[in-house]
């Protein structure tokens, strides 16, 4: 190993040879434009400006402690402490720091989080600015949590309900499974016996000192640190950081934090696990490795190496599931930090139940050919052109960079792969400088480093059933031995050198021009009758958007069509274009940042799609390929219908897909277009229908509108569009759906579904009916469901200790028929199905008598202004306010500009009539899985 890894650093330094202003050895260095530091008391600090989003500030304390760092008897104390932050601390008592956070507008989970590992546990706020206070308030609540949690008796004993619901949501055949291999895989390691989620048995019981202790020993400054990334003045925030956490105490006589090893093994372990419950069996081979850390630029261009290899054995992989009968679902390899001090080169293979030994084979035969033959020069090249672009992509967006990236990344920095952060600038001169260097001997080498005899561990997950062949460790074994005596021939690279359009579209000009004001976007009428709608924005410097449609979609078609439209433009998708398969086309357009999806819908079909600025003539190429020259590949067809069948083979065993499709089902009224999928029900498709209905979709310039978003140069983008978009044919025909009368049941529905071994249930709460169509009741609806579910938390999560998670989400829609629906989901124990229906419909029934309090519709508006602001700096949500708009609109962007003014002109008593007009107990329906009797 020693010998391969000084040759390799020797072919390094030589290639570097001739570039003087990179030195191999040099240290790499920290971005500029971060101010690092570390106080007098061990607590480390990053903080850097950045205005996007614009009057926001990401916080983050991070704690180099989790649940690996616990004693045998505070397992599960890890999490249960970062839970505890949020209910007492000496500046926000009780609940007070999620009733604050609200009340400015933040939102609990999405700005307002936390979450614990095995190695650390880590707290983050997304703080507005618009007031000095709220990043004061900010700051003191990462004080808080760093060194003043209160950890109450009284709270601890509260939040033990919420806690045991967390882990009572996560039961399963995976997590039984997991169980039962995660030993194996982390033999004689700390990290075995040291699951986040801790024991049932230490949850329930352990007295309220044994928390205090944990949170003593290990929330510590020399611990810590303190992440600030946003729209402020740098310097001015980073004297008050010092200021304010200087003062936070460092204790005495710390108690010695370890490290702890997963140590190797020179036999390979084997975990074969097996459950009734199972969906599909998984196989992984796992080649363990000593943890590296990127500290000079030679270990920063390894890790270049290291993602050519993995992009270019994943693209050899993929190609494998291409083929009528694929040996696996899917396969991947791929070579990361898991956790602690280890690193892994994993393989896995998605199978069918008869093919597990088979795909595990065929996943470990890819390494073995690229042990023996290594890739070809081709494949690096086509690989090396694919990062520089993306690479490129990145370095063109650096000055869009959200706060929560860096904020991650300098999360991963101060965690135990110290993860460098040289800046993009670095970053992208580095990639231009070694990639063209790097050679396929260094690249093949890596195989020889990472698959090895040592240190492997083979896991195998699956259903247990008749139909699943599950090998035994002794013929995984010799699996093993077999492919490394398997005569593999060389990978040969086939690849199309010719152009993507043999012939060139005559296209059709701009036949009108019309300013769409209110939204600074354009229309164009183009001659063959196809409308294109042109937002330019500044938001992302290298981002085009596109989305499409017509009406129509699967309402069109009979019963007996339905299945063989849903997987229409998958086969389109998996088929590729015109002359060329798949794999032809992935190698072709291998140098271009995009993609384009087609879809079919209820009412509409249509295109989804993004680009760089450079690669949009390309999308707009396939755009138009996939109106003229659709491929549908019957190999394609058959490799879906193999995938699919392995998927839904097991699927009835399922308690939540059991669940699923119970609830859907019912909410169809039992329509026959909404039968649950299954095995049998494939045999309903028809590649020639497909075939079929993929052309008649799409075929229709006139009959579809096109919308683009994006940074866009009107004069350079107007001749493509009307190239390419102008070339789609016409015909003299405009569709419109067809209303298929699929409605909800009336009435009061009761239905449990009773499966699963697990003391676990969940429930659907699903209110409905029509809905005056208009954007003030759709704003009133989204403050309804705000407030309902601030006070589900509150009572049922907080109170109750019953759930982990609940929330009330509306949603409303105008065609074919205006309607709403609002939803109460949650998870719970069994027992607790009836109580807990019943106390959310006396919560419903309250504010329908009474309506809300003043603070909690302040608390929702200000969440959905808060929201709006960010949103108005996304091209998707110009995107969907564009595409939206022609379709419930016709076009009218009128109304478009008064969100604010709607939201202000709610009121306690609009919001009290919503919850008695929205919420009517005769017309509810309750979907609720159980365990099976």
């Amino acid at each position: 190993m020693k010998f391969l890894l000084s040759t390799f650093l020797m072919l390094s330094v030589l290639i570097l040879a001739a570039q003087p202003n990179l030195s191999l050895s040099d240290k790499l260095p920290e971005d500029p434009a971060v101010s690092k530091g570390v106080l007098d008391n061990g607590m480390t600090y990053y903080v850097r400006a950045n205005d996007e989003p614009e009057n926001r500030a990401e916080l983050m304390l991070v704690v180099k402690a989790g649940s690996v760092d616990e004693d045998d008897d505070q397992q599960g104390l890890a999490h249960f402490c970062e839970h505890m932050s949020f209910n007492g601390t000496k500046n926000f008592p009780k609940h007070e720091l999620i009733n604050y956070f609200e009340s400015i507008g933040m939102e609990f989970g999405p700005e307002i989080n936390a979450y614990t590992s095995f190695d650390q546990t880590v707290y983050m706020l997304k703080v507005p600015l618009d007031e000095a206070e709220y990043m004061e308030k900010g700051l003191q609540v990462l004080y808080d949590w760093a060194c003043q949690n209160t950890d109450s008796d009284e709270e601890i004993n509260a939040e033990r309900g919420v806690i045991l619901e967390e882990e009572r949501m996560g039961r399963g055949a995976n997590d039984r499974m997991m169980k039962e291999w995660l030993p194996v895989f982390l033999k004689d390691s700390k990290y075995a016996n040291r699951l986040p989620i801790g024991k049932v048995d230490v949850l329930e019981n352990f007295e309220p000192s044994v928390l205090r202790r944990y949170r003593n020993d290990w929330y510590r400054p020399d611990l810590q640190a303190l992440i600030v990334v946003g729209d402020f003045d740098q310097q001015e925030m980073v004297a008050k950081v010092k200021e304010k956490f200087s003062s936070i105490p460092t204790p005495s006589n710390e108690r010695t934090k370890e490290y702890f090893d997963i140590p190797g093994h020179p036999e390979t372990l084997v975990s074969i696990n097996t459950d009734e419950e199972a969906q599909y069996p998984i196989a992984y081979v796992y080649y363990k490795h000593d943890l590296e850390k990127s500290k000079t630029i030679a270990d920063y261009r390894k890790q270049i190496v290291e993602n050519l290899y993995m992009g270019m054995i994943n693209n050899r992989l993929s190609e494998k599931t291409q083929q009528a009968d694929p040996p696996f679902l899917l396969g991947q390899s791929a070579y990361s930090h898991q956790f602690g001090p280890l690193s892994t080169y994993m393989s896995v293979a998605v199978t069918q139940g008869d093919k597990i030994s088979t795909g595990l084979k065929e996943v470990l035969l890819e390494n073995e050919r690229v042990k023996k033959f290594g890739f070809t020069e081709t494949e690096l090249e086509r690989q090396k052109t694919a990062v520089l672009n993306n690479m490129e992509k990145a370095y063109n967006e650096r000055n869009n960079t959200k706060s929560i990236s860096y904020a991650n990344e300098y999360q991963r920095n101060f965690l135990l792969t110290e993860e460098p952060f040289p800046g993009m600038e670095n970053e992208y001169t580095y990639y231009k400088e070694f990639v063209p260097g790097i050679t396929v001997d260094e690249v093949n080498q890596l195989a020889k480093e990472w698959v090895t005899k040592e240190n492997r561990v083979v896991i195998i997950t699956a259903p247990e059933n008749e139909k699943t062949i599950v090998p035994t460790e002794d013929e995984v074994l010799a699996l093993l031995d077999d492919v490394e005596n398997t005569e593999v021939e060389p990978y040969i690279d086939a690849v199309a050198n010719v152009p993507l359009l043999a012939d060139e579209p005559y296209g059709s000009k701009v036949s009108a021009e019309k300013s769409l004001d209110k939204v600074d976007a354009v229309e164009w009428k183009l001659e063959n009758g196809a409308t294109v709608v042109v937002k330019t924005t500044d938001f992302k410097d290298d981002e085009i958007l596109l989305n499409a449609w017509s009406l129509g979609g699967s309402s069109l078609y009979p019963n007996s069509d339905v299945l063989s439209v849903g997987f229409t433009t998958d086969v389109m998708s998996q088929s590729g274009i015109a002359d060329f398969d798949e794999i032809t086309l992935n190698k072709m357009l291998s140098d271009k940042v995009f993609s384009l999806s087609p879809y079919i819908g209820e009412l509409r079909e249509g295109f989804n799609g993004s680009s760089s600025v450079k690669d949009v003539e390309t999308m707009l190429q396939m755009l138009y390929m996939y109106f003229t020259e659709p491929r549908f590949d019957d190999v394609s067809f058959q490799s879906l219908m193999k995938q699919y069948a392995t998927i839904l083979e097991n699927k009835s065993t399922s308690p939540e897909a059991n669940f699923r499709d119970t609830l859907n089902v019912v909410l169809s009224n039992y329509n026959e277009r909404e039968k649950p999928m299954s095995v049998d029900r494939l045999s309903e498709i028809s590649f020639d229908r497909i075939k079929q209905v993929g052309k008649e979709r799409f075929k229709n310039a006139s009959d579809f509108k096109f919308f683009f978003v994006g940074n866009i140069d009107l004069e350079i983008f107007k001749p493509l569009v009307e190239k390419y978009i102008g070339g789609i044919p016409t015909l003299d025909k405009q569709e419109e759906w067809v209303n298929l009368g699929i409605e909800k049941p009336d009435g009061v529905i009761n239905k449990v579904v009773h499966k699963g071994q697990e003391d676990k249930s969940i429930q659907y709460i699903v209110f409905h009916g029509d809905l005056d169509y208009n954007a003030q009741n759709k704003v009133q609806l989204d403050a309804l469901g705000r407030i309902l579910t601030t006070r589900l938390l509150e009572v049922i999560r907080e109170d109750k200790g019953s759930v982990y998670s609940i929330g009330a989400s509306p949603s409303t829609s105008k065609f074919p028929e205006a309607e709403y629906t609002l939803a109460i989901s949650y998870g719970t124990s069994p027992d607790k199905l009836d109580e807990l229906k019943t106390a959310i419909f006396e919560i419903i029934q309250e504010y329908a008598n009474n309506g809300p309090s003043q603070e909690e519709l302040d608390k929702a508006k200000e969440k959905m202004l808060r929201e709006r602001e960010l949103a108005l700096r996304e091209n998707r949500f110009w995107m969907n306010i564009l595409s939206s708009t022609y379709y419930i609109k016709n076009g009218d962007f009128s109304q478009f500009g008064t969100y604010n003014d709607l939201v202000e002109n709610l009121s306690v008593k609009s919001t009290k009539k919503a919850f008695k007009d929205y919420f009517d107990f005769d017309n509810v329906i309750s979907v609720a899985l159980a365990p099976a009797e």
